[in-house]
C-alpha cells in the first residue's frame, strides 16, 4: 500500500490519482505539484475573472443601449423639425419668390383688365344698338343676314377682351349672347318664311321677326344699364 502511495499521486483539485511522475492532472489539468491552498487560488482567480467578465458584458449592454436610446431621440427630432423650421431648398425659394412678386401685381392688373374690359364693354354695346337701328329701318333679309354675320364676328373677335368676371361681368356677357339669340332666331325665321313663301305670309314674317327683336332690344337695354352702373 505504501508503494502503491509512492508510485501515485492524487489531485487535489479534482481527487484523480495520477502516477507519481506526472506533473500534470489528466482530467482538469492542474499542477499537481502545487499544495491545495494553491489551488484552491486559483480557483478563485478564475471565479473573480469570470465576475469581471460579467461585468464587461453588462457595461457594453448598458452603453449600447444609451446609444441606441440617444439615436431614437435624435431621428425623433429630424423628423419633427420640418413642421417647426422648414429649410426652403432652392426651388422653394424661387416658388416664394414667384409668389411674391405676383402678390405685387394683382393691383395693377386690375386696373388695366378694367380699363380693358369698360373699352371691350362699350364697343360690344355700340355694335348691338348699330344693329338694332338697322333691323327697324326696312332692310331686306340679304342684308339683314350680312349685317348678322358680322355682327357676330365683332363679337368674336372683342368678346375676349371683356376679362373682368364679377357677377355683373357675367350677366353682362349672359344678356349679350340673349340679343344676339334672338337676332340669330329672327334670321332664321324669316329665310323659313322666304323658302316656303307659299305657306308662310308676310304677316307671319313680320308677326316673329318684330317678337324676336323686341326680346333681343330688352336684353340690349339690361347690358346697356350693367355698363353704366
Amino acid at each position: 500500500m505504501n508503494n502503491d502511495t509512492a508510485s501515485t499521486k492524487k489531485c487535489f483539485h479534482c481527487g484523480l490519482t495520477n502516477f507519481a511522475d506526472t506533473k500534470q492532472c489528466k482530467r482538469c489539468k492542474s499542477d499537481l505539484s502545487l499544495p491545495l491552498k494553491v489551488t484552491k487560488n486559483d480557483k478563485r482567480m478564475r471565479s473573480n475573472s469570470a465576475e469581471v467578465g460579467r461585468s464587461s458584458f453588462s457595461f457594453t449592454w448598458i452603453l449600447a443601449s444609451v446609444v441606441v436610446v440617444l439615436l431614437g431621440l435624435v431621428f425623433f427630432y429630424m423628423r419633427q423639425r420640418p413642421q417647426g423650421a422648414p429649410e426652403l431648398g432652392l426651388d422653394a425659394v424661387v416658388a416664394q419668390t414667384l409668389v411674391t412678386r405676383d402678390a405685387e401685381q394683382p393691383e395693377q392688373n386690375a386696373v388695366e383688365q378694367n380699363s380693358q374690359s369698360e373699352a371691350a364693354a362699350t364697343q360690344i354695346v355700340t355694335d348691338l344698338k348699330r344693329f338694332q337701328g338697322a333691323t327697324e329701318s326696312g332692310i331686306d333679309y340679304n342684308e339683314y343676314d350680312k349685317k348678322l354675320n358680322s355682327l357676330k364676328a365683332d363679337l368674336n373677335n372683342t368678346l375676349p377682351s371683356f376679362v373682368r368676371h364679377n357677377p355683373s361681368d357675367e350677366m353682362f356677357r349672359q344678356e349679350v349672347a340673349a340679343a344676339l339669340r334672338d337676332y340669330t332666331a329672327a334670321g332664321n325665321w324669316w329665310k323659313t318664311t322666304i323658302r316656303d313663301s307659299s305657306v308662310f305670309t308676310e304677316a307671319d314674317r313680320n308677326e316673329r321677326t318684330q317678337k324676336d327683336w323686341a326680346s333681343a332690344r330688352t336684353h340690349l337695354t339690361n347690358a346697356e344699364r350693367m355698363l353704366v352702373r
